[in-house]
């Protein structure tokens, strides 16, 4: 019971350790990513990438394919995605993605999930996809002044790798729609629920988090896509308007796909 949970889980786990941070300013890069930005970043495979090394990709012209793309390949479509909507993103490579998960893993090491069965962070498992995976991320200012808004790329093997995490998204979403995590005697009660969307990809599944902190009430909006063999993850946080912010998912979404079919 991992997969959902970990769509949901960094923002949550973010709320907790980096005491909501504000958003850059617009025109000016994102600082470097908290343990919202890695979480969310990271595929979702169940736990955080122990991995210190970017995997060896197979590059491929064609998504449609079902041939990995290179960790380059997918910096370069985030690129291509960041510079033509003047996003001014911050890329986020291979290797460095790997070693922010790392880093989030430790930190927490003391976390308590109810019900245990959604703790994606209990494992140090990687379930084996990880490690194969080429992967890239970016992070750029959005509407929410909680957190910045974040784009990943996960090249798998196969189309049918790339199905499989999102049809185990949807079969688990109802484990572990509801839960609560302990952080430094603070509790966080985290609620998820599927959000219909349209995206132009093969498959999707669009969740709605809310997070509640005392003091605090977060949303996000997380879009998981599949293209041929590469998962799409998009996390947009919350606005005042919830309409808004899945159509703004949605948009990025389908940017991201579109460049990755023109390739």
């Amino acid at each position: 019971m991992r997969r959902v949970v970990r769509l949901a889980g960094g923002l949550t786990l973010g709320l907790a350790l980096t005491a909501c941070t504000a958003d850059p300013p617009r025109g000016q890069p994102p600082e470097r990513p908290s343990q919202t930005a890695a979480e969310t970043a990271a595929p979702a495979s169940g736990t955080p990438a122990p991995a210190t090394s970017s995997p060896t990709a197979t590059p491929s012209s064609t998504p449609g394919s079902g041939s990995r793309l290179s960790a380059e390949q997918l910096e370069a479509v985030l690129a291509a995605v960041s510079e033509a909507e003047s996003l001014n993103a911050q890329i986020i490579a291979d290797a460095e993605l790997r070693a922010l998960e790392e880093e989030g893993a430790r930190r927490a090491e003391d976390i308590v999930v109810t019900p245990e069965e959604c703790n994606v962070y209990a494992e140090s498992s990687t379930e084996g996809l990880s490690a194969e995976a080429s992967r890239a991320a970016m992070t750029f200012a959005g509407e929410s002044s909680l957190q910045p808004d974040t784009v990943s790329l996960s090249g798998l093997a196969s189309k049918e790798a790339a199905r499989t995490q999102l049809r185990a998204g949807r079969d688990q979403l109802d484990a572990c729609s509801e839960f609560t995590m302990e952080v430094s005697n603070q509790e966080i009660s985290t609620t998820v629920s599927e959000v219909d969307v349209d995206t132009a990809a093969d498959e999707d599944l669009a969740l709605r988090t809310t997070a509640q902190v005392p003091g605090t009430i977060q949303e996000s909006i997380t879009v998981r896509a599949v293209v041929g063999s590469t998962v799409v993850d998009v996390l947009v946080g919350g606005s005042p308007d919830p309409a808004a912010d899945a159509a703004r998912a949605e948009r990025l979404t389908d940017l991201v796909v579109a460049e990755l079919r023109a390739r």
